[in-house]
């Protein structure tokens, strides 16, 4: 079997010809030789020789047929006649590739980021049995880090439960202040459980990786584990690195290993600096040291089940375990006073078990839909470009239809001529796609460029992309393919030999390519137009204030290791510098950034004559001065001052005053003015109620663009003040008092990193990644294929017009005006255009509805939109159509009668 496939080698096979040739020659001359000395003349001689061997061409075939395999050998010979016949036509080769290389590096590059964000498993063993563990029901405590969360104490809990699980392991990602020497620069960090690298079965590149010995008191193992990114490009891979001291928040770690190149995490996407133990959380977030409290929600706990075991087994077999463990909770110390109806609900909370192959990932929640919708428009423009070959290839196969007559008439099947056409596309697929793998690098870095954060989003070239790309070829090469062939297996053998086939041929199945195209062109354009519309409106939107001169940053002085009473005062001389820099004019503190994405949330508690529960309000502490920096209105009562503000040193506190926006205060007072009413956090039985509303600001988006809730205010100066952000109303140009700003936090804190310095506009530019994402990717989706589109109309009214030259002719010559004759040609593209258009509106439908939720002040079927949209595409395509109109309406009825 392998000598058949080496027989397939040009340089062997040329051999193996030339020796069959002597051979063959020998036994010629040699039967030549006998039966000259019989007597025979020599020519009848030769020719009697040649009839015993039964024809030489013919013995050569029987002969070669037993080197390979029939039909790979014919497979050999077509893909080195197609290569012949596409050398010979440089144009069509390129215009072809250059089509399907469109289609084919967009759909790949996107797939390469799907695959990435929602297909790739972690490179862990097993990562099927890993799954997360999630609170579904009512938790009574407080939570960071966004969703998912549970208490350190539940992920030891469910580390000790053994029946479902082989074992469990947590994680909490966090930023910190890092040195390794003089420079203080911010970093990611994950705090983890003892029990995080030996679930997961990673083993370290050098050293050892953190395990239970580490994670069982409190500062007792000040340990780290690096990444391998971070060794690698930050300690220039220094194979010393173990036994170093890094300052992690300014606290002395001890380097105890590197982890593998291949391990980034259980979040690919936000691959951490450097790995902690958990134990050592007081260091890491010093703003809240809650780590053995159950009622502290932080942690991202996983499991791996054990084998046999399901993720829907599990969910349901922990479910009295669970119940249990919130049962001895309630007897606890220190649990919450709660209303019946709070209680039930709590212990009816359960633990949702959900499979974690691929991890846990912000980008994949944040990106995938998009990517998805992306790679459905992608899917489009590869289809159109198929269609768009499709059209020249039925062009080119009408040119060739003398040829291939002629091949039939000589014998061949016409099996075997759609066999020759199909290796032809399947050349032009693969160069396509050759051309399109050389260009997908480029669409993922616009891709990944949206995104406003550091990710690790890039094309990668690996045994999947390859498939994936070799199975579109393959898709390209079929439906591409198939019209040529099922053109060529339709033509008329003997009308074509005396060639009266010419007028009709290929031109039904050309037009029917285009109206395809117009229609997929169409859908692609109403998509454009729909994303577009979101981002413009949006930005015209606003976030409700004033974004020109406005700067914000963040800065976290706990990270220094400093006391909170330090911070604070650091907190408070950062704003008293930063109010002094010319061209600052005014300024504020707050504890975040806004439109961010991120926020926290709390209910309350109204006294209005009876109790009122509110729904999640959206909270944000600010200092005095924050909505007239903002040049956010106050509609009623007063702004935050003095009387708000602690001293530093001093107890924290509950909130005294609060600020509400005009949503809370319509929604939970109506037509009253809430300013002087008093609320409580907390919907316990046992919450008071001595929190005052001081305020209503009108409304503005805190969190998105998109985000219209209620929200409440509560100065940044009552507690936890040690960090946060700080917001700049400049004159001029804010981009020229950055270095200013950060000259102005080091005189404060030569050591303190200025993070997240930003102009608001630039937050807003952020905020839209997605959206802006869609709009750009789309319009390019929708400017190619309209592209596509007009060079498949106008090759088949070329084609048209060539064909009907005599007809036009002759109607000219009869008194037929050249106007009437541009209209001839002119309706048959509007008949294209029209039956396009009706095509897609079933499929623009359905568009609309998919995308609903990513659409922004528009409706999913938008009459505006598509009317334009098939305008756009009206104009063009008639444009690329009046050409060869033109040219038809122009001919001499002497030369047309003449064309031949």
């Amino acid at each position: 079997m392998p000598s058949r496939l080496l027989n397939l080698l040009p340089w062997r096979r040329r051999r193996m010809e030339q020796d069959l040739a002597r051979e063959l020659e020998d036994h010629l001359l040699r039967r030549v030789a006998e039966l000259t000395g019989a007597g025979l003349d020599p020519a009848l001689a030769r020719r009697q020789a040649t009839l015993e061997l039964g024809g030489v061409p013919q013995t050569q075939e029987e002969v070669r047929d037993t080197w390979t395999w029939r039909r790979l050998d014919q497979l050999g010979r077509d893909v080195r006649y197609a290569g012949r016949t596409l050398r010979r036509m440089p144009g069509f080769t390129i215009t072809a590739m250059v089509s399907l290389a469109l289609g084919i590096g967009a759909t790949a590059a996107i797939f390469s980021l799907v695959d990435q964000v929602l297909l790739r498993s972690l490179p862990v063993r097993d990562p099927g049995s890993l799954v997360q563990l999630a609170w579904r029901g009512r938790a009574l405590g407080a939570v960071w880090g966004g969703a998912d969360v549970l208490s350190y104490p539940t992920c030891l809990d469910l580390q000790a439960q053994r029946r479902f699980f082989e074992g469990a392991f947590c994680r909490y990602p966090r930023t910190v202040n890092l040195s390794t020497g003089d420079e203080h620069v911010q970093a990611r960090a994950e705090l983890v459980s003892g029990s995080f690298f030996p679930m997961l079965e990673v083993r370290p590149e050098i050293g050892r990786l953190i395990d239970p010995s580490d994670d069982r008191e409190p500062l007792a193992q000040p340990v780290v584990v690096l990444s391998y990114p971070y060794w690698k490009h930050n300690l220039g891979g220094a194979t010393d690195v173990v036994g170093r001291t890094l300052l992690v928040n300014n606290y002395p770690m001890t380097v105890i290993g590197v982890a593998p190149e291949s391990f980034r995490g259980v979040d690919p996407f936000d691959v951490p600096a450097l790995w902690i133990p958990a134990m050592m959380k007081r260091v890491v977030t010093p703003e809240f040291d809650r780590l053995l409290d159950r009622r502290a929600y932080w942690m991202h706990v996983f499991a791996r089940l054990k084998p046999g075991v399901t993720a829907e087994e599990a969910d349901a077999g922990l479910r009295p375990w669970f119940r249990s463990v919130l049962e001895e909770e309630t007897r606890l110390e220190g649990f919450p006073s709660t209303t019946a109806e709070q209680r039930r609900d709590f212990l009816a909370s359960t633990l949702e078990v959900r499979s974690a192959a691929r991890g846990r990932s912000e980008v994949r929640g944040a990106v995938g839909r998009p990517l998805g919708m992306l790679m459905a428009g992608a899917a489009l423009l590869l289809l159109l470009a198929t269609l768009n070959v499709a059209g020249l290839l039925v062009a080119r196969g009408a040119a060739r239809a003398r040829e291939l007559t002629t091949r039939l008439a000589l014998g061949a099947s016409r099996g075997r001529i759609a066999g020759q056409l199909l290796v032809e596309t399947s050349l032009i697929a693969l160069g396509g796609g050759l051309l399109g793998l050389i260009a997908a690098p480029a669409i993922t870095r616009a891709l990944a460029s949206f995104h406003p954060g550091e990710t690790d989003l890039s094309f990668r070239l690996d045994a999947r992309i390859l498939l994936f790309a070799l199975a579109v070829c393959v898709l390209a090469t079929m439906l591409a393919g198939l019209a040529p062939a099922f053109q060529a297996g339709r033509v008329p053998l003997i009308a074509s030999l005396k060639d009266r086939s010419r007028v009709a041929g290929g031109v039904t199945l050309r037009r029917a390519l285009v109206i395809g195209q117009m229609a997929f062109t169409l859908v692609l354009l109403v998509g454009a137009g729909l994303f577009v519309q979101t981002v413009r409106r949006l930005s015209a939107k606003g976030p409700g204030f004033p974004t020109s001169s406005l700067v914000m940053f963040r800065v976290d002085p706990p990270s220094l290791g400093l006391s909170a009473r330090e911070s604070e005062q650091i907190m408070q001389a950062v704003l008293r510098r930063v109010q002094s820099i010319p061209g600052v004019e005014r300024a504020a503190a707050a504890n975040t950034h806004i439109l961010s994405g991120g926020s926290s949330s709390t209910v309350f508690t109204l006294a209005l004559g009876e109790r009122v529960v509110t729904d999640r309000v959206l909270t944000m502490r600010v200092g005095p001065g924050f909505f007239s920096t903002l040049g956010a209105e106050l509609v009623a009562g007063r702004d935050f001052d003095e009387r708000e503000m602690r001293q530093p040193g001093e107890p924290a506190r509950l909130p005294k005053a609060i600020i509400v926006n005009e949503s809370f205060a319509r929604r939970y007072f109506g037509s009253r003015n809430p300013v002087g009413s008093r609320l409580g956090q907390g919907n316990r039985p046992d919450v008071a109620t001595n929190t005052e509303i001081i305020g209503v600001v009108r409304d503005f988006n805190r969190r998105s663009l998109r985000d219209d809730a209620e929200q409440a205010f509560v100065s940044f100066w009552d507690r936890n003040s040690g960090d946060g952000a700080f917001y700049l109303r400049v004159r001029g140009d804010p981009a020229a008092l950055f270095a200013s700003i950060r000259a102005a936090v080091r005189e404060v804190a030569p050591t303190l990193p200025v993070t997240e310095l930003t102009t608001v506009e630039e937050q807003i530019e952020r905020s839209l990644f997605s959206e802006r994402m869609l709009a750009t990717l789309s319009s390019g989706f929708g400017l190619v294929a309209l592209l596509l589109s007009v060079v498949g109309l106008y090759g088949v009214m070329t084609f048209i017009v060539t064909r009907r030259t005599q007809e036009i002719g002759v109607r000219l010559a009869l008194g037929a005006t050249r106007a009437g004759a541009l209209w001839l040609v002119v309706r048959d593209a509007l008949v294209m255009i029209v039956a396009g258009a009706a095509l897609s509106l079933p499929a623009v439908w359905a568009v609309g509805r998919l995308v609903q939720a990513q659409l922004f002040g528009v409706p999913p079927i938008h009459a505006p939109t598509i009317l334009l949209a098939g305008g756009v595409l009206a104009v063009v395509a008639l444009g690329a159509a009046m050409l060869p109109a033109w040219r038809a309406a122009s001919v001499s009825p002497t030369e047309a009668l003449r064309f031949e």
